[in-house]
């Protein structure tokens, strides 16, 4: 009882981080980000993470989690077990840095309309209290307290992002799942085993799993950083938010792709399960959801980044077209900046990535449904009673 209590309570932590991430993110993209709902809720859901974490720990320290599973290569372990860790330690991180922030910046931080203290005395300089010896080499010597306190509480955020994302594609979640029973065809003698239907699929997602995999995560990890060049370039030069700006459809667009690119690693350890013989005989509804879903998440994901790109297209058209030929532009809203340009390179490569996924999940499918076919038409017929 108390390992299922665990569990849950260990996905409550992991949603309820992801989601405060995700409204921290909407409230930087506000015109007044202390002031906005999501940032509200982003507090609260930080401090409700931090309350789960601690009880998390406790629960992990009275009742032991399950051994990662044998069969797995001593890397795979060794890395579940790291991106298991830092999940632990960059959320807790994560919340002791943004109280820390808003009692040093004075930031007015409710927690579910309890307010958080503050510092009586102004923001002190990072280098009054570590000295300018640790600060002035790396280049922090005019750095308040509250805005270092920022800049770590972004960075901790992208890796609790990645740690999640990449504990749940390795599969870390699954030693808390019963060892599945040995194949009714491993008992038959090789003489009666017939090749399973789906072999070839098996084989299929591993390769295209692969093929999907890598890309994708290349081009998170390059759109991820675009993505942090654009947000910080906001706070300089802001713009209109909300469903007209570029970078927002972008933020899902990301998220989508993070998802997409979990599932595609999902493909490749689904194949073994796959390859077994009496696969489809026991998974007869549920056998491919994972195909389903990475083809909707495809589809959504293309639609996303198109109305992105459509946006930045027609915002850098607008300037160019609204700039005369040998007059001195003094509007800054006409001038074409790098953002606007960060954020296009932002939508076309989230777009290109999605439409691999969506061709990838595609032609799986169609695979999925003739080994299917193939299985029913093999499946003898249940002789009737008499």
């Amino acid at each position: 009882m108390r390992s299922t209590i665990a569990r849950a309570n260990f996905l409550s932590v992991v949603l309820i981080g992801a989601l405060a991430l995700a409204l921290g993110w909407l409230a930087a993209q506000s015109e007044r980000p202390l002031a906005s709902p999501p940032f509200a809720l982003h507090v609260a859901l930080g401090v409700l993470a931090g309350a789960l974490l601690i009880a998390q720990i406790a629960l992990r320290l009275a009742v032991p989690p399950p051994a990662l599973p044998a069969r797995w290569s001593k890397g795979r372990r060794v890395a579940a077990a790291f991106c298991e860790f830092l999940v632990y330690l960059s959320l807790a991180l994560l919340v002791a840095t943004g109280a820390l922030w808003g009692y040093f910046g004075g930031a007015p931080l409710e927690v579910f309309g309890h307010p958080l203290p503050v510092s009586p005395a102004a923001d002190p300089r990072l280098s009054d209290i570590l000295g300018a010896a640790w600060t002035q080499p790396l280049g922090l010597g005019g750095t308040t307290v509250s805005e270092a306190l920022l800049a770590a509480h972004r960075l901790l955020g992208y890796a609790l992002a990645g740690a999640t994302i990449l504990y749940f594609a390795l599969g870390g979640f699954s030693r808390f799942s019963p060892a599945p029973p040995p194949p009714e065809s491993a008992k038959l003698t090789p003489v009666l085993i017939e090749r399973s239907p789906t072999a070839g699929l098996s084989a299929r997602l591993r390769l295209f799993g692969w093929l999907q995999f890598w890309p994708q995560l290349a081009i998170a990890l390059a759109s991820a950083v675009l993505l942090q060049f654009s947000t910080s370039g906001r706070a300089f030069s802001p713009s209109q938010s909300g469903y007209g700006d570029a970078i927002y459809w972008s933020l899902f667009a990301f998220l989508l792709l993070c998802a997409a690119t979990a599932l595609a690693f999902f493909y490749t350890r689904a194949a073994r399960s796959v390859a077994q013989a009496d696969y489809l005989g026991v998974h007869k509804v549920t056998a491919f959801w994972f195909l389903t879903l990475g083809l909707a998440i495809g589809l959504i994901g293309v639609i996303v980044s198109f109305i992105g790109l459509s946006l930045s297209v027609s915002l850098l058209v607008a300037k160019t077209v609204s700039q005369p030929p040998g007059i001195a532009i003094t509007d800054p809203n006409k001038i074409i900046r790098a953002l606007d340009v960060f954020v296009l390179l932002v939508n076309f490569a989230l777009l290109l990535a999605h439409f691999i996924g969506v061709g990838i999940a595609a032609f799986l499918t169609s695979e999925a449904t003739r080994a299917r076919f193939r299985f029913t038409i093999a499946e003898p017929p249940q002789e009737s009673r008499a």
